[in-house]
């Protein structure tokens, strides 16, 4: 793709639409470089970019809204950072996707901003678990009661056409999946030894044989116990020899 392409891409999703790639400024004009970069790569003619593409645009001197700086991308030039207004009209409901493993945080303390200024909300399931998709493979949906929250003192910025930002939604206004329990594991763990620790575990293999401690010295049908070189007639065998090459 040539440069000139590049810049105009990266142009239109950073600065004239970020909202509909599910994407925004902090207060200060900057963004995470890893976010922009996640976005990108739900664009297959877009996965090649990396930090030495939005380098080299900037020394060819084509026009980019933006530097990257320290893992961060930067509003530079004209473009100030954009202003995001409290919007006062709201549809029902909004959706938020994560992690399954802070479900239980957010089921206590509700949604919270953490490491950057806003969560970002969206109006469309689908793209809920678009965007959360980027960092959780099998992420977990909650819906939002927008007007219910607004009415409470929540304040929604319009960020795009299908996202808004919040500082915090109380748990009070947030409405949880019905989750089935993980499965048990059920791979052996192996037994516990002297000092409490498991043994791993030893895999079973058809028609193998494993010597356990017991196996040594066992007894034979007849109840007898076996003994190397077919038993005490091998050692008087040898006397007589030695006593043969003696004479």
């Amino acid at each position: 793709m040539p440069l000139k392409t590049l810049a105009r891409m990266l142009s239109y999703i950073g600065r004239h639409s970020p909202g509909e790639f599910g994407l925004y400024w902090n207060p200060d004009g900057t963004m995470p470089w890893k976010e922009f970069y996640w976005a990108l790569q739900e664009d297959e003619a877009l996965r090649f970019v990396r930090e030495s593409h939005v380098r080299e645009i900037a020394l060819q001197g084509l026009e980019l809204p933006f530097s990257l700086e320290n893992n961060r991308l930067r509003l530079i030039g004209p473009a100030a950072p954009p202003e995001y207004p409290v919007s006062e009209f709201l549809p029902g409901r909004l959706f938020y996707a994560c992690r399954r493993a802070h479900l239980e945080v957010i089921r206590l303390r509700g949604l919270q901003a953490s490491g950057r200024p806003y969560v970002l909300l969206c109006t469309e399931r689908e793209q809920a678990v678009r965007i959360a998709k980027r960092r959780e493979a099998e992420p977990i949906v909650i819906e939002i009661k927008a007007e219910e929250a607004r009415a409470a003192g929540t304040l929604f910025r319009k960020a795009g056409a299908t996202v808004y930002l919040v500082e915090c939604v109380a748990a009070d206004h947030l409405v949880f999946p019905l989750l089935r329990a993980l499965p048990e594991r059920t791979a052996s763990k192996g037994r516990r030894g002297e000092h409490g620790m498991r043994s791993p575990a030893v895999p079973t293999a058809p028609g193998s044989f494993l010597v356990q401690p017991g196996d040594i010295g066992a007894t034979t049908e007849g109840g007898k116990k076996t003994k190397g070189r077919g038993g005490a007639d091998w050692k008087r065998k040898a006397r007589k020899d030695r006593h043969k090459r003696s004479v």
